[in-house]
């Protein structure tokens, strides 16, 4: 089971998202922002993937939050998820490592999309528990879903 990052600022799409990948075998971490996010990944161990939309309010965006998560685990795939198509000119994909998927998109897509890559990155290592939540920031919501 991989530990991955969820972030949405739409709570409803959030919510959705969350319990398919939680159904397809995932442990999730909500979070309703880039900068509630950005908080979560300091913790010990980290998360296995991150997905993220790009748009969002707040100081950061979900590229700027893909960043700082590349920062800290190089090799680790990264899931953007947007409305907007010309956000992504400002993201260099690696291949195996990035990837995008236009909203509206269907579950069946993102939940193959994230499959294929946390099988492209080859995680070395066991898969561990989540990190543990922290409070956030501004009123921020966390959710932990598990399967």
């Amino acid at each position: 089971m991989a530990c991955l990052l969820l972030v949405e600022d739409e709570a409803d799409i959030r919510t959705v998202l969350a319990e398919v990948l939680v159904d397809a075998g995932h442990e999730v971490v909500e979070a309703e922002c880039a900068d509630a996010a950005a908080l979560l990944l300091d913790g010990p161990d980290g998360f296995d993937m991150l997905v993220t939309d790009i748009n969002m309010p707040g100081f950061l965006d979900g590229i700027g939050l893909a960043a700082r998560f590349r920062k800290r685990h190089a090799t680790r795939p990264i899931l953007y998820v947007t409305g907007r198509p010309d956000a992504l000119r400002q993201v260099r994909m690696r291949p195996n490592r990035e990837a995008a998927l236009i909203k509206p998109y269907g579950l069946l897509s993102m939940v193959s999309t994230v499959q294929a890559m946390l099988a492209a990155a080859a995680l070395e290592a066991e898969p561990r528990a989540c990190p543990d939540q922290a409070p956030l920031l501004h009123g921020s919501e966390m959710v932990r879903t598990a399967a």
